[in-house]
């Protein structure tokens, strides 16, 4: 069977794809319409580079020029860039040879930009300036940066123009700090995850506050609805939704509970129409069973026994309509209580006087009411007589079933078509090849079965046994 998606699973998928669009939709307005580059990423950590850069500078100077190359491994290992020293274009002074690509040559090979420092801010009201900054640490006073990207291969480059002094010397010279890295996204010098995981996760969580209450709304409201339209769909129409929405779903619900109580009153319009009709049709069948007895008397023997047949039919007829009808109408006037299923089953069999096989656990406790179910097991044992009777034993069972009260009638006759397994509780339901006039039944005894389970609470189910054979099974709530 294809497992199929929740609608809250769906609406989670659909908006998570939603948030994933439109991550790739800004990433690609910005990149072909805002021309954002490599350096437009890289702003979040130009400080850590500059601070790296300074802090390489003053080790540099430090360090003997033989040792440069053991200074920048030790680095690289911090950092997890490879680190390079040029003194010109055409010089390197540090790290392991490389051959630079011609667009990082070309920002070696361009001066260096002036970066004046912005203005000092001015109190308001007292026309009093604050003091600057001193050198070296107000903004624009660290080492001048750029950022290149190249492709076959694959790399990210960040240089910085530092000054250069050998170790014991005054003098310096100017020189470049070159940093590169396969991967962008993988060099925390280059990129800093945190923020974009916090913005990450600030988005994910106003998503969840804007619409998980939305969604779980809407996913009860349509639970609710699948429940009761199920309960409905099985002839308990007292289901009720709450009608305290002011949407669409409240409209539904609505709808709903109306169609439910019309379904309701025509059913029970129904039964009551039939019951009315058995009543009345009680009267001149006696009347005619009455007429015949006296007739049979003034005739010759046999003369009447076929006319006999017909009214017997007909008042068995009668008979199991006023059943149904009184099944069905008093579904809600019955208190229920907790009955030994035991007991039950054992009147049950003699009042059918049945040769059957019963196997129900001891003290077993089910909340029904004692008539109903009585006459519910009486009719199954009837119909398994009837027409699987010779087959083989009849068999009734009862256990506990996960909080629940399973009753089980099984015989070994031919059981019935797959096709037809669901409509055997439907009234005057028969299988043609089997159950007809001739074979007994009008096909209600089922039906009169749906109806007291019903009363009682419960459900009932049909299903082929393999290899052969039908098994009915009631299942009623505990009152344990």
């Amino acid at each position: 069977m294809k497992r199929r998606l929740g609608l809250s699973t769906k609406i989670f998928l659909l908006a998570a794809g939603n948030l994933a669009l439109l991550a790739l939709v800004f990433l690609v307005f910005a990149r072909f319409q805002l021309h954002l580059e490599f350096n437009s990423f890289l702003f979040g950590a130009q400080d850590r580079v500059v601070s790296l850069a300074r802090q390489l500078t003053l080790d540099l100077e430090e360090t003997p020029a033989q040792s440069r190359d053991e200074l920048l491994r030790r680095y690289k290992g911090m950092y997890g860039v490879e680190f390079y020293l040029f003194e010109s274009p055409a010089t390197q002074i540090g790290g392991p040879p490389v051959d630079l690509p011609s667009a990082v040559m070309d920002e070696i090979r361009k001066p260096p930009a002036r970066r004046e420092p912005p203005p000092p801010p001015r109190r308001e009201g007292r026309g009093e300036d604050f003091e600057r900054p001193p050198p070296g640490r107000g903004p624009g006073n660290g080492p001048p940066l750029f950022e290149v990207s190249t492709r076959d291969p694959t790399a990210y480059w960040v240089g910085a123009r530092i000054p250069i002094r050998e170790a014991g010397r005054e003098e310096q010279r100017p020189g470049t700090l070159l940093m590169s890295a396969p991967s962008f996204l993988g060099t925390p010098l280059f990129f800093d995850y945190k923020p974009w995981l916090a913005i990450s996760g600030a988005i994910v969580l106003v998503f969840v506050l804007c619409w998980l209450p939305f969604i779980r709304g809407l996913t009860r409201a349509v639970t609710q609805m699948s429940k009761v339209t199920e309960q409905i769909a099985e002839g308990r129409f007292d289901h009720q939704l709450p009608e305290d929405r002011a949407d669409e779903l409240g409209a539904l619900a609505a709808g709903i509970n109306r169609m439910a109580s019309r379904l309701s009153g025509f059913v029970y319009g129904q039964k009551r129409f039939l019951g009315d009709i058995a009543h009345e049709l009680c009267a001149p069948i006696a009347r005619i069973q009455f007429a015949l007895g006296i007739l049979e008397h003034r005739t010759e023997p046999g003369t009447v026994d076929d006319l006999q047949d017909e009214v017997r039919q007909m008042s068995s007829l009668v008979a199991e309509l006023l059943s149904f009808s009184k099944a069905g109408m008093q579904q809600n006037a019955r208190a229920l209580v907790g009955v030994n299923v035991a007991q039950i089953v054992s009147q049950a069999v003699a009042r059918e006087n049945a040769e059957v096989e019963v196997a129900v656990e001891d003290g077993l406790m089910a909340m029904a009411d004692p008539e109903s179910l009585s006459r519910a097991i009486a009719n199954l044992l009837r119909n398994a007589m009837r027409y699987a009777g010779q087959a083989g034993p009849v068999v009734v069972t009862a256990r506990r079933d996960a909080g629940e009260i399973a009753i089980t009638v099984a015989d070994h006759g031919p059981g019935l078509p797959e096709e037809e397994v669901d409509r055997v509780f439907t009234p005057f339901y028969r299988v043609e090849t089997s159950r007809n006039r001739a074979s007994g039944g009008v096909g209600l005894g089922l039906s009169i079965v749906n109806n007291c389970v019903e009363a009682c609470k419960g459900t009932v189910r049909c299903r082929n046994r393999v290899p052969r054979g039908l098994e009915v099974e009631i299942r009623l709530h505990s009152s344990l």
